[in-house]
């Protein structure tokens, strides 16, 4: 007797355990759903905010196009998203800073314009110009006309412009310049990289612009270094006083160059960032005429002008 009591009240313990299990297991289930997450958690990958974008093109939501884009076979076009959804509420609505069923603010920075809602501040600005929102405040930049940004206000009547640079696509990742979030870096010559780009292209001993061809640095200590290896490198019998047709990168200009292993050096600036022209490697005669070289006689030896002195007599052989 005793013993069926005691298992009876085992079994009402064993129950009233599950049944409290169950309970809290239902209790953390439902909270999972209708729990939100904390503020600092809102957003995405790309943005820190509390709206989602209804997409205009495949009514999904995403927290930014970017989130859009990865996973989309096409792109969202901000500018036309119509709705957003609020992250603590889930109520959809039109565009607003704040939310019109819950009032929680959406994000501290709002752009109607560019549909852009932040809460991470960055100093944001609107730049008409550019027609997108830009970062970094508004009193450090200008919108230059020409090249169609905005730049940092000491480039102000001091940079190479370059007409709608920013319209066109890093030449290292073809990636667009103009809408990027990658900052950029803009060489003498006016033609834009990714900053990302440009220092793997230092990284990996480039330095010339792989728009133009222009160097972006200062070489003069390298030319310097290049003249010494000249100097101290002997070409061959047969290829020395040779001479090549060049264009110097950095001048635009075309002459005429002597022909070494290691560089070919601009005779008007004096840079070795040059490429050869078209047409053979020559040699000069007496009259200071350039002969293709493939037209000597590997046998006789290159025309030179003859040593000064008194001319020979008739019937001597010279």
């Amino acid at each position: 007797m005793v013993r069926s009591i005691q298992q009876l009240v085992e079994a009402i313990f064993e129950f009233q355990r599950r049944k409290r299990a169950a309970r809290m297991e239902e209790e953390q289930s439902d909270s999972s759903v209708e729990e939100q997450p904390p503020p600092e958690h809102y957003g995405c990958k790309h943005y820190k905010r509390k709206a989602k974008l209804v997409a205009p093109c495949c009514g999904k939501v995403y927290s930014c196009r970017f989130c859009h884009d990865e996973v989309e076979g096409h792109e969202l076009d901000r500018k036309q998203v119509s709705e957003v959804e609020c992250s603590a509420c889930g109520f959809r609505q039109g565009i607003h800073q704040s939310c019109i069923n819950c009032d929680i603010v959406l994000a501290k920075y709002f752009c109607e314009v560019c549909r852009l809602y932040d809460d991470d501040m960055k100093h944001q600005y609107h730049c008409e110009g550019c027609g997108i929102c830009r970062v970094g405040g508004r009193d450090s930049f200008y919108h230059c006309n020409t090249c169609d940004m905005c730049l940092p206000k000491n480039l102000e009547n001091n940079h190479k412009c370059v007409e709608r640079v920013s319209r066109t696509n890093c030449a290292v990742c073809m990636e667009d310049i103009h809408t990027s979030r990658i900052s950029s870096h803009i060489p003498p010559c006016g033609h834009m990289i990714h900053k990302p780009c440009f220092k793997m292209l230092v990284d990996r001993g480039y330095y010339a612009c792989p728009t133009c061809n222009v160097a972006m640095f200062n070489m003069d200590s390298v030319w310097t270094k290049l003249d010494q290896e000249v100097v101290e490198t002997q070409m061959p019998a047969r290829y020395r006083n040779c001479y090549a047709k060049i264009l110097c990168n950095d001048c635009q200009s075309k002459t005429v160059t002597t022909f070494h292993i290691i560089g070919l050096k601009c005779g008007t600036c004096g840079s070795y960032n040059t490429a050869r022209g078209d047409g053979p490697l020559y040699k000069r005669n007496a009259k200071e005429e350039l002969i293709p070289f493939s037209e000597l006689d590997e046998d006789e030896p290159e025309v030179r002008p003859p040593p000064a002195g008194p001319a020979p007599a008739a019937g001597e052989e010279h």
